[in-house]
């Protein structure tokens, strides 16, 4: 027994020091890309929406792949937005509408008997490359440089710093090459109010306004349009946000206080609440931070203008997000909210943007983590599945297309309809081209990825 004994603590103590010079000798990742990998582990351990998640099990030291490591980070099971970027000065230009872009945002389609992609353009920019070239609504692109549009290239047509896109017409239920367009991406400042007027008839006028992004400051943007309304005497509202992925809070809450009932604009009026981690939301319940559990209403005061509008009609789609949601649902308990078009993209939570000291070798990188999810003053939240709209609509982008704030345009069209204007002249339905199916990606990009693809609590 004992001669037993003595072996197998011989044994245990060999495979022991074994097990430690493989430790030793395992390769370590390099020390920046350890840094990197602390400071999001560290982060997310704190501010995280879903910290309880984390494995207990990581280790930095082994982790090779920044981004890989943060993806373990992740509970992708219910968080489909945290990311991280080696490159958080564009991040934070474009949250501001800074970007590097040709101008454009598309619509990648197929048509089921082919299984070939195509892209359309959905709205330009005004005073892009895409502008100046002439590129429209309703514009087809087949080619980008001289190959076929695919799932592997297609993010091409935003990324490339210059490309000659081939021209797409439409013919016959067929889309054929009709030319060619060079653009070079050029680094500008994004103006989000891209259509706006005022439509009346005899009785009624109704003010239009298509809004594609929370951007920062961005409120400066449409409050003219907004105090040329009231001038005018707009009786009704159409907020076109189908394409707007969100942006900032503040900006959102800004556009609530010129549309919402004056009556909200009492400095107390709760726009959404926000539930964070365990640990955020008893930091802020204990030291009494209301201003960090509740959005309100701006008050009066603070609001160059409001409209006092009992009812909204808000044009929605897909690629109605974040920050479009929350105002739909915001201001929902407080008024008429009317929605035309598409079942939204269903996103209920926010994110804030950290990174790193100046001063540390590693401030080229960030991180966007949720951090707490919202509800507005009713307690409605979790919508993953969107909002449906009150009436469906589709969005035509082949066939009979019109510019954003036609009268004729079949999203506004059925607004204009609901808010007792008389109908615009339309094709007869028995001349209007008829079309074969058309599939379009809705998980393809519509324009580069950025933080106004996001509700930033800013």
């Amino acid at each position: 027994m004992i001669r037993r004994l003595l072996l197998l603590t011989t044994l245990l103590a060999l495979f022991t020091s074994c097990d430690k010079c493989g430790e030793e000798e395992r390769e370590e990742a390099p020390l920046l890309t350890q840094q990197v990998n602390k400071y999001m582990l560290e982060l997310m351990e704190e501010v995280y929406l879903w910290e309880k998640h984390i494995p207990d099990t990581l280790d930095i030291r082994y982790e090779f792949d920044e981004f890989a490591f943060f993806e373990k980070l992740c509970y992708r099971a219910e968080d489909r937005w945290s990311f991280i970027t080696d490159d958080v000065q564009t991040l934070l230009e474009g949250g501001e509408g800074v970007e590097t872009t040709f101008g454009y945002s598309l619509a990648f389609g197929t048509f089921s008997n082919t299984g070939n992609y195509f892209a359309i353009v959905q709205y330009v920019y005004p005073q892009t490359p895409a502008a100046e070239a002439g590129v429209q609504r309703g514009t087809i692109f087949i080619e980008a440089g001289g190959k076929p549009i695919t799932k592997d290239n297609y993010t091409t047509l935003f990324y490339a710093p210059a490309l000659e896109l081939t021209l797409g017409e439409l013919r016959n239920g067929t889309i054929y090459k009709s030319g060619a367009v060079s653009l070079t991406a050029r680094k500008q400042n994004l103006n989000p109010v891209i259509a706006h007027k005022i439509l009346s008839d005899q009785t009624r006028k109704v003010g239009y306004i298509c809004y594609t992004d929370f951007f920062g400051g961005s409120q400066e943007l449409f409050f003219p349009v907004f105090q040329d309304f009231k001038n005018q005497g707009v009786t009704d509202v159409v907020l076109d946000l189908r394409y707007n992925l969100g942006g900032y809070l503040s900006v959102a809450s800004a556009l609530a206080g010129v549309l919402c009932p004056a009556r909200c604009l009492n400095g107390n009026t709760i726009l959404i609440t926000k539930s964070w981690n365990d640990l955020y939301q008893k930091y802020w319940k204990d030291n009494n931070r209301s201003d960090m559990l509740y959005e309100y209403f701006p008050k009066l005061s603070d609001t160059p203008l409001n409209l006092n509008l009992s009812r909204l009609f808000i044009l929605t789609g897909h690629n109605t997000a974040s920050a479009s949601e929350l105002t739909i649902c915001g201001l929902d308990p407080y008024m008429d909210v009317i929605m035309v078009g598409d079942v939204t993209r269903g996103k209920y939570t926010a994110a804030m943007v950290f990174h790193p000291e100046e001063d540390t070798q590693i401030k080229n990188w960030g991180t966007q983590p949720i951090v707490y999810k919202y509800a507005n003053s009713l307690g409605i939240t979790d919508f993953k599945d969107g909002f449906t709209p009150d009436y469906r609509e589709e969005d035509v982008l082949l066939g009979d297309v019109y510019p954003l704030g036609d009268p004729r345009e079949a999203l506004l069209a059925r607004a204009l309809s609901l808010a007792g204007m008389s109908p615009a002249a339309s094709p007869d339905v028995h001349t209007r081209i008829q079309l074969p199916e058309v599939l379009y990606e809705t998980d393809f990009l519509c324009r580069p990825a950025g933080l106004s693809h996001h509700l930033i609590d800013k």
